[in-house]
């Protein structure tokens, strides 16, 4: 597994080591052939979300809000990035669990 690489308030790259669970974003309309429940999470930070999860397994995020309010999704675009430090920052997390 890679390590995280986040943009930090200064525009410096900060790599964080880590070996456990991903993740990466999705989208409701590309899900609409399988079975899922949304479940919503508050966490200090993405690796306390992943934690969560058994290494390698990779959770499909559908939303990423920080303290500052700022909503990230799969279609966010923001210049400066985060606009909070999610790594350590409390943030909400809402994610697809999937039925089997």
């Amino acid at each position: 597994m890679k390590p995280f690489k986040f943009l930090s308030n200064d525009d410096e790259i900060t790599i964080q080591p880590y070996d456990g669970a991903s993740w990466m974003w999705g989208k409701l309309e590309h899900l609409n052939q399988y079975q899922y429940d949304i479940v919503e999470d508050n966490h200090y930070g993405i690796h306390s979300f992943l934690n969560q999860f058994p290494r390698g397994f990779v959770a499909c995020v559908l939303t990423i809000v920080g303290p500052n309010g700022r909503l990230h999704d799969a279609d966010s675009e923001y210049p400066d990035g985060w606009g909070f430090d999610i790594t350590l920052d409390r943030i909400n997390v809402r994610w697809v669990r999937f039925r089997e």
